[in-house]
């Protein structure tokens, strides 16, 4: 590359000069003397061993050679100048990196990425999922949305909101299933059961045993490791699947989804805030905190 292109400067000359047809011109529009602009393009021609422009009297043109080196010239450099720009706007436009599990990134933040966008209109959001929390830990991020007792080494953290498990199902499969209407029943339906790696994620084993129902011989229709995946069961009529409050309102609303009894639980575990120890003071990380705690009290709008 160096011995080909002994001065990357004659590569902006000769775009300009081929572009413009002019020598004379280019040199006006680099702020360079008409000399200067010929010195530049004669060097290159010597690096390249090939003519690239027949001069004339008071004009220039493009040789066969010329014209194929300034398509490739110009595309090159289009190229080099959307990648400064693009890193010029990046470093005034700042990127939160927000982290989070799947069913907290899918049924509460995604309905209110809308809304943050709109408050925090010049920032740019990354958003990191991953249900496995080791992964979420030890990646950069100025958030965390966590699933937990709230206690993690170096970060703070804040309650979003409790843990409430309660049973959901589709309007249809209610309808066709009479022996809802007794709650004792419950065990004899058919269940919709996440099988989670860790172990503080609430399944119907422990739901019902809190409920002092008994659970040694379920009818767990369908099993999954993807709570979003239940839910989705839930509103295709497959079954009675378990439900976190604070993730569902939208679809308890629309009647997607119903909850045929009143009864829930309420473990010590809940959905936290966090963020790392060692963040510097900053008022607009300190904004987008408040915002995601307000965002708690109030039902998304989509």
């Amino acid at each position: 590359m160096k011995s080909l292109f002994p001065n990357m400067d004659a590569l902006i000359v000769f775009e300009a000069a081929a572009r413009l047809s002019s020598f004379s011109q280019a040199a006006k529009e680099l702020n360079v003397t008409a000399p200067a602009v010929s010195q530049q393009i004669k060097g290159l021609e010597q690096a390249l061993k090939v003519q690239l422009f027949k001069r004339g009297h008071r004009s220039v043109e493009l040789t066969p050679s010329g014209k194929e080196f300034k398509n490739s010239v110009s595309a090159a450099l289009q190229h080099l100048s959307n990648a400064a720009s693009i890193i010029s706007d990046h470093s005034n436009f700042k990127k939160i990196k927000i982290v989070a599990d799947t069913s907290i990134a899918e049924f509460w933040l995604m309905s209110r990425l809308e809304s943050l966008k709109h408050e925090f209109p010049n920032l740019s959001f990354q958003i990191f999922i991953s249900d496995k929390k080791e992964d979420l830990l030890k990646s950069d991020f100025h958030f965390a949305i966590l699933h937990g007792l709230g206690k993690w080494q170096g970060l703070h953290s804040k309650l979003l909101f409790k843990e409430e498990v309660f049973p959901v199902c589709s309007p249809k499969y209610l309808n066709r299933c009479k022996n809802l209407v007794d709650f004792s029943k419950l065990v004899d339906s058919e269940l919709l059961d996440l099988e989670y790696e860790n172990w503080n994620w609430m399944n119907w084993t422990i739901w019902l045993t809190e409920k002092k129902l008994p659970s040694v011989k379920l009818n767990r229709k369908i099993t999954s490791n993807n709570y979003a995946f239940l839910i989705n069961a839930a509103k295709n009529n497959l079954g009675i699947a378990l439900a976190w409050r604070h993730l569902h309102e939208n679809d308890l609303a629309s009647g997607s989804l119903i909850a045929p009894f009143p009864e829930s639980v309420i473990s010590a575990n809940g959905y936290h805030l966090a963020w790392p120890f060692n963040a510097s003071k900053n008022n607009l990380l300190d904004n987008i905190l408040d915002w995601l705690i307000t965002e708690v009290n109030f039902p998304s709008k989509t």
